[in-house]
């Protein structure tokens, strides 16, 4: 058994949290089998998968669900895959990645499911630090070569025991996935008695503020984020949930969402293989969608080309946005493009899902709110004079994770063992004034004025300088010019790019205070952003902090 397996919440912690309710004795496979016996036929995911120029339909049953769960976990069994081992996988958001997830945890080992995005580098870094005994790679997906990626690192990767391929494995000598994992088995794997309250799944995080690190979850961690983020989007009988994304399958907020969510209401997840907005709402049309989760750059493209064409999505009775700031003006453009209101989400891989504005909030509150916290979730604001205002956002509960991960699996870090389990989460945030909180930036994004006493509210800037006609994108941030620190708006143009002196008169007629208006402006194709649609600022402010050649 590995270090990260020995990693558990105190029982005096646990036991308060299933009396509430937000812990249980139960996992996910238990959810699994339940619906497979009660609903086989019912359908546990809708999903579209690229073939060249077209895209193939799957509807996968609860009963298909069960059976693929249970051979994939045969074969990491007859791989050598034991309790506590860690199973690394980077492949597109099909339903075999929903499966894995689950056939990870069957056999007792900690998933660690990885974007594609990922690279040689970050690939080798996040292997190492977990020391997966198993990673299975798609041979190629959106013009890069995975394969021959894991192989170029194989080598440094001391504990990694086998390499597998979805596809064309033979070039680079690793296993292929059907022979080896999708296979018939006469036997299944033996199932080990399964501890809810040990980590079970690792995740790295976006690296929006620098370098990842990996979060550790239990059965129950991620129990109480999808059981609360369930109770808040939908209410409907089993089997009629219908959740899509445009989101990872491989990342928090996607499989919470599509397949921890789904599990617990009986319904089915619905997703691409490779986002596209009008085959997604086509995909969310057909499949009479009931909730919808995404980022704002993508809520942009998607409330486009719903406007270009129509389609029936009344089925919707949420449309929730998170991962990153929420420009106030996609809260009019979602309720007139798919006529429900825009819910604010926040929450961060450490801690699943924090808060979400309510179906009792004011139809707008979006613009002005990040919402209450969920069902077994504590915040509390820090500022530094101890009086009211924006500060520190600290979390509690039986959401967060137990540890994370840094430099090496010998780092391990106990989430919250002082201060009485709170957790700083690295956010700055007020009051809502309804009993929720408003996320301000980022600790790391904190810009202060020029008289260094009053911190800019960067989100309102940004928020702002949306509104101007010329500005398709805005991030802002904090440089050092060699002199001393500005306040730099990085742009990216809509048509001909604005000067500094078109936003600050700009926001001079907004009513801004003159203080928060930057000084400074750079013009860029595009914002470096993360899967989650979060702006990588820590890479903007390398590129403009940087001395300018003479």
């Amino acid at each position: 058994m590995t270090t990260l397996a020995l990693l558990s919440t105190g029982q005096d912690q646990a036991s308060r949290y299933r009396q509430n309710g937000w812990w249980r004795d139960e996992t996910f496979l238990d959810d699994l089998a339940t619906w497979a016996r009660m609903r086989p036929d019912a359908p546990a995911f809708i999903t579209g998968r690229s073939d060249g120029d077209s895209r193939s339909i799957r509807v996968l049953t609860y009963r298909e669900y069960d059976e693929n769960v249970q051979r994939f976990a045969g074969g990491l069994y007859d791989l050598g895959v034991r309790p506590g081992d860690v199973v690394a996988f980077q492949l597109p958001d099909w339903w075999e990645t929903a499966a894995l997830l689950l056939a990870c945890m069957r056999v007792g080992a900690i998933a660690q499911p990885m974007v594609p995005e990922l690279r040689a580098r970050e690939l080798e870094r996040a292997l190492n630090r977990t020391s997966a005994r198993i990673c299975i790679v798609v041979d190629r997906w959106n013009g890069f070569d995975h394969a021959a990626a894991l192989a170029e690192v194989a080598p440094k990767l001391p504990y990694l025991r086998h390499r597998v391929v979805y596809g064309d494995s033979a070039r680079t000598g690793a296993l292929d996935f059907h022979d080896c994992l999708a296979g018939e088995r006469m036997n299944p794997a033996p199932m080990p008695a399964l501890d809810p309250d040990r980590p079970c799944l690792v995740l790295f995080t976006s690296g929006s503020t620098g370098e990842a690190k990996g979060v550790l979850h239990t059965f129950n961690t991620i129990y109480a984020g999808a059981k609360g983020f369930t109770a808040t989007t939908t209410e409907l009988a089993p089997g009629i949930d219908r959740a899509a994304a445009a989101l990872r399958v491989s990342h928090i907020a996607g499989p919470l969402w599509m397949v921890f969510g789904t599990l617990l209401s009986g319904g089915a997840g619905v997703f691409l293989d490779a986002f596209d907005a009008d085959q997604l709402l086509d995909l969310m049309e057909q499949a009479q969608a009931t909730r919808f989760l995404t980022t704002p750059p993508r809520l942009f493209q998607l409330i486009e080309a719903q406007n270009r064409r129509r389609r029936d999505l009344s089925s919707l009775h949420t449309v929730g946005v998170g991962g990153a700031t929420v420009p106030t003006q996609l809260v009019p453009a979602v309720r007139e493009a798919f006529g429900v209101p825009l819910r604010a989400i926040w929450g961060m891989t450490e801690v699943v899902v924090g808060s979400i504005v309510g179906i009792d909030d004011p139809e707008d509150w979006s613009m002005h709110s990040d919402g209450r916290a969920l069902p077994g979730v504590e915040f509390r604001i820090v500022t530094p004079d101890g009086k009211d205002g924006a500060g520190a956002l600290h979390v509690r509960g039986a959401s967060l994770c137990p540890g994370t991960i840094r430099e090496h699996i010998g780092q391990i870090s106990a989430t919250a063992m002082s201060d009485d389990g709170w957790f700083d989460t690295g956010d700055i945030a007020r009051s809502d004034g309804r009993g929720g909180i408003r996320i301000m930036g980022r600790v790391a994004d904190r810009i202060y004025d020029r008289t260094a006493t009053v911190i800019i509210p960067v989100r309102d800037v940004e928020d702002e300088l949306l509104r101007h006609p010329k500005v398709g994108d805005v991030a802002i941030i904090a440089c050092q010019d060699g002199v001393g620190e500005q306040v730099c708006a990085v742009v990216v143009a809509s048509g001909p790019p604005p000067s500094l002196a078109d936003l600050r008169e700009f926001l001079t007629q907004c009513g801004m205070t003159e203080w928060y208006h930057p000084n400074r402006l750079e013009i860029v194709d595009a914002l470096p952003r993360d899967p989650l649609g979060k702006v990588r600022k820590y890479q903007l402010r390398d590129q403009f902090s940087a001395p300018k050649p003479a």
